[in-house]
């Protein structure tokens, strides 16, 4: 997307970027980043800034010259830049997992793992586990702080940004000896490397409430990957663990639809 930008606007972005350099240090506090991906969380952020720009492009064109048009538009595309915020940020929380695998050796030399002491996914699926759907309120929260930080105070007013990820009543699916989608991921013995394996698309839907109007999106993200470190060589009959972690890096998030409400100020 094209951005122009009049002289005001431009003066306006410079500082707001600086705002945002800061706040990228200020971040790390928040989640700690193993492997760099505060850099797109900060990227995902400058989408309210270009989107402010577009804005301004299409009014200066008459497109939008009613006020209030223009002021509905400016507050969509806000809130729209609440979602982005949000979906980036889970990634980062995902991207800062960090598991324990316990696992047996079997007296035939295999391995087996006790799906009762696998952790989840997440530890918020562990305690809201008989529902449909888990709030991610950490997620919220960080979204809203972070908008209202740069200038954009009603993400703290009322709902603000709303995270849920849909579990459909199935948490056990998401413990990692199930999320899985490579078999061998828990049993492979192999003491060369770490494993890898994909896990399934976790599903999001995220609602976004600025001003005038709250905008909801079913967002997918594939393509995360689980990795434990190789199993140590016990004895049959004895226990041990492994750390694991997940790997972020070719993510992808994706947008399925959004639904804009809009309702009166």
């Amino acid at each position: 997307m094209a951005v122009f930008m009049n002289k005001t606007s431009n003066s306006n972005f410079v500082v707001i970027v600086s705002k945002l350099q800061e706040m990228n240090k200020t971040q790390k506090k928040i989640f700690p980043v193993k492997k760099g991906n505060i850099s797109f969380v900060l990227l995902v952020s400058l989408v309210v800034l270009f989107a402010g720009a577009a804005i301004l492009a299409i009014a200066s064109n008459g497109k939008y010259n009613s006020k209030s048009e223009y002021k509905r538009l400016e507050n969509r595309y806000i809130a729209e830049s609440g979602i982005d915020l949000a979906a980036g940020l889970f990634v980062n929380y995902l991207d800062n997992q960090d598991y324990v695998l316990p696992y047996t050796k079997n007296a035939d030399g295999s391995v087996s793992i006790t799906d009762e002491y696998t952790p989840y996914l997440i530890d918020e699926i562990r305690t809201q586990a008989d529902t449909d759907s888990v709030k991610l309120d950490l997620i919220d929260t960080e979204t809203a702080d972070y908008l209202a930080s740069i200038g954009y105070l009603d993400f703290k007013r009322g709902k603000g940004i709303e995270v849920l990820i849909n579990i459909f009543g199935l948490s056990e699916r998401f413990k990692l000896s199930q999320i899985c989608t490579e078999p061998d991921f828990l049993l492979d013995q192999n003491r060369e490397g770490n494993k890898r394996s994909k896990i399934r698309p976790i599903y999001l839907t995220v609602k976004s409430t600025y001003k005038g109007g709250e905008v909801i999106s079913n967002i997918i993200i594939e393509n995360i990957y689980a990795v434990r470190k190789p199993y140590l060589d016990l004895q049959a009959g004895e226990t041990g663990s492994v750390s694991a972690w997940l790997d972020t890096s070719a993510a992808s998030i994706i947008y399925d639809n959004y639904q804009n409400y809009r309702r009166n100020e």
